[in-house]
């Protein structure tokens, strides 16, 4: 591989998208445009962009759990390492003020009411949705899918008069089932080319 050709990325536009909990992730053939799904075939029928997000906070992808720690017996001080468990999650700060975007901040699944307002719940609940992320640099990509995230309003709604507005959202990752993974991401692929199997 040349050194032009290196697997790095700068991530200049992303698209993120949600979905019902378990939706697959899109065949990114050649060709695939992450800022359009309806270009996707039927499978991008089921995905809607979340809309705009913060350009100055970007995305935060964070991990949470204990460190492993090292376990010894007086013959060997290294025995066994544990193996502690982890939490994945993706903070994401909203700039559109939809229905939608309140839906995930607010924990709820009502929309708006018949006067065009939308009621803040007493009893705020997470939302569960798969979740996809494009990080775009030019015509390269990394894609990251979680097919199920328990969504809800993560800090305070920001509104600075030379900023756009903001919702943070923090999406946390589940399990859908025992048996499929918590998510998957792909390595740096061109978009013209599409994601190439592994040889």
């Amino acid at each position: 591989m040349a050194a032009d050709d290196a697997p790095v990325l700068v991530p200049g536009t992303g698209y993120i998208y949600v979905a019902a909990p378990g939706t697959p992730l899109p065949d990114l053939k050649a060709g695939f445009d992450p800022k359009d799904s309806t270009k996707w075939g039927p499978e991008g029928l089921a995905w809607k962009s979340i809309g705009n997000t913060s350009l100055d906070n970007g995305i935060e992808m964070s991990v949470d759990g204990d460190e492993p720690e090292v376990l010894g017996s007086w013959q060997n001080k290294s025995l066994k390492t544990t193996d502690p468990g982890k939490t994945y999650a993706v903070t994401i700060n909203l700039s559109d003020f939809t229905a939608e975007s309140y839906k995930l901040y607010y924990g709820t699944d009502k929309g708006l009411d018949s006067k065009g307002m939308f009621s803040i719940p007493t009893s705020p609940s997470a939302q569960n949705r798969a979740l996809m992320v494009a990080a775009v640099d030019g015509g390269k990509a990394v894609v990251w899918h979680y097919p199920k995230t328990s969504i809800i309003g993560a800090d305070a709604v920001t509104m600075d008069p030379a900023a756009l507005g903001e919702m943070p959202v923090k999406a946390t990752v589940v399990a859908l089932n025992q048996s499929t993974p918590l998510g998957t991401v792909t390595p740096v692929f061109d978009l013209a080319a599409g994601l190439q199997p592994a040889v």
